[in-house]
């Protein structure tokens, strides 16, 4: 990381085009439905069925038009996978849940994105916040990103998940997987649903 950081455009570089956004008012997106587009930020309501796609992933995820993130109950948390389990992910996690227990009748799994970035997480005592919050503490691993181990998300129970694809039986058959942000994450094993992270103590 540290080798990579010291690489650097020319102070006179020139470039096609240079774009500047603003997402201070980006709200947090969850998905709805079983591809990672199926999503709407936390303050929208589940899109209008437009095509056959939409009525069957409505149909797979138990869901309707119009509910909203806030309306699915979780029966399973995941914080893992090789895109969201980095220690900078683990320690934002980790602010919402520490000195809090994840709700009952709730599962709730920690995965570090590799070798040295869970050796970096003990090393800080994030093992602790999170194993003394109900979470399980795992080796790195696919785990429950896939459906292809006995970490498996049971048929019919929602998830929330800091993995990159949320298609059918991804995470078991009959999983219903909703992506999420680490934050996100961790924050619904508390509440048992999802919450707007930005309403936290824990976001400021």
């Amino acid at each position: 990381m540290a080798d990579g950081k010291t690489i650097v455009s020319d102070e006179d570089a020139v470039y096609d085009k240079v774009i500047r956004m603003d997402v201070s008012d980006l709200a947090p997106m969850v998905t709805w439905g079983t591809n990672p587009a199926m999503g709407v930020d936390f303050d929208s309501s589940f899109p209008e069925i437009k095509d056959m796609n939409d009525e069957r992933a409505y149909n797979y995820m138990d869901l309707e038009p119009g509910q909203k993130p806030a309306d699915i109950e979780l029966g399973y948390i995941f914080i893992g996978s090789c895109t969201n389990a980095r220690l900078s992910d683990l320690q934002l996690a980790a602010r919402f849940v520490k000195g809090k227990k994840i709700a009952p009748n709730l599962t709730a799994i920690v995965v570090p994105g590799s070798r040295p970035v869970k050796r970096a997480a003990e090393k800080l005592g994030l093992d602790k916040v999170f194993l003394d919050a109900g979470f399980e503490w795992r080796d790195p691993g696919c785990s429950m990103c896939l459906g292809m181990n006995p970490d498996k998300v049971p048929d019919g129970v929602h998830c929330a998940s800091t993995s990159n694809r949320n298609f059918e039986d991804r995470q078991g058959f009959g999983a219903k997987t909703h992506l999420c942000s680490p934050a996100m994450a961790a924050a619904a094993a508390i509440a048992g649903r999802f919450v707007d992270v930005r309403q936290m103590p824990e976001a400021q």
